[in-house]
């Protein structure tokens, strides 16, 4: 196993550690790797307690045990859930992302890894299909995303690892990490892919299901890629990055969508599903409510032959 080659160890980098398996097993591999100018970020969500700051603790040794910087802080996620209106993961997203943009702009360093692997890449492909993913969609080896007005380029170089993988490294190098109880219960959507979908659907198909789940992915990945390489010689935007209407209402519906899920998403809009792309397009009809609610508060507005998001 080795690093990817996008991935270039002179480079510095911020790694998001919890302490768990798998961004430990991050850490150390590209530390055997030979990457050195890695400075170790941990957030404390506060979801559970002492444990929590067990943690934290155990983040900070680690990172002082490879001689690497590091960062913590921490937020009470239930609370920013709760003022925001957001649900408990959403609100975790969102908390880790501006965590990473303070930590971003305080090493100037706008690369983050993290540690998703092939089974949280075929969790998610699962999730998203089934809540109404306008295609299917996993997460992104590279994506740049903007947190107040901080660009961050989100890294994950071992979404193609399994989890066995990550497991024989660790057994082999005898290496510890704090294990969250929380994720073997059986009662959070993703935990239940995990725990009860996937291994039932092998057992329905006596076949490893994540191989095809990642193939399935990659060929959509691809068609979308092909779409957007026509898309770039549209140039839906206007100078002020706003989408242009009547450029937008020329344009086959299917090409439609494809620009008006990708506004979305390159704006740090997440829950992307079909039914909310479909109402987005209804803004293109000028008989149309002039303005629709997006996830986190803001608004998909129209005025003046434009489609932009506002608060």
């Amino acid at each position: 196993m080795k690093p990817p080659d996008w991935l270039d160890p002179e480079n510095d980098h911020l790694l998001g550690l919890s302490g768990g398996r798998d961004s430990v097993f991050l850490v150390h591999w590209l530390h055997q790797s030979g990457f050195q100018n890695i400075t170790l970020c941990h957030l404390n969500h506060q979801f559970r307690g002492e444990e929590a700051e067990h943690d934290a603790a155990f983040c900070k040794e680690l990172a002082q045990a490879l001689d690497f910087p590091f960062l913590a802080d921490s937020v009470d996620v239930t609370a920013l859930a709760k003022e925001q209106k957001l649900s408990l993961e959403t609100a975790a997203r969102q908390a880790r992302h501006t965590f990473f943009a303070r930590c971003a702009a305080q090493t100037n360093c706008p690369r983050i890894l993290l540690a998703h692997h092939a089974e949280d890449q075929a969790e998610t492909i699962l999730f998203r299909l089934i809540r109404g993913s306008a295609g299917i969609r996993g997460m992104a080896a590279q994506k740049e995303i903007i947190v107040n007005d901080t660009p961050l380029q989100l890294l994950r170089p071992i979404l193609g690892l399994r989890r066995s993988q990550i497991d024989a490294f660790l057994s082999g190098e005898q290496i510890d990490y704090r294990e969250d109880e929380s994720n073997r219960e059986a009662f959070a959507v993703r935990n239940r892919i995990r725990h009860e979908a996937l291994p039932l659907l092998s057992d329905i198909f006596s076949r490893d299901p994540i191989p095809p789940l990642l193939r399935a992915e990659e060929h959509d990945r691809e068609l979308r890629e092909l779409m957007r390489s026509q898309l770039d010689q549209l140039n839906p935007l206007d100078p002020q990055g706003r989408l242009h209407l009547p450029t937008l209402r020329q344009l086959p519906r299917a090409i439609q969508r494809q620009i008006l899920h990708d506004y979305l998403h390159d704006h740090d809009i997440h829950e992307l599903s079909w039914d909310l792309i479909s109402r987005s397009i209804k803004l293109l009809e000028t008989e149309s409510p002039p303005a629709l609610a997006l996830p986190g508060g803001l608004r998909l507005r129209r005025r003046e032959s434009r489609i932009f998001i506002s608060p």
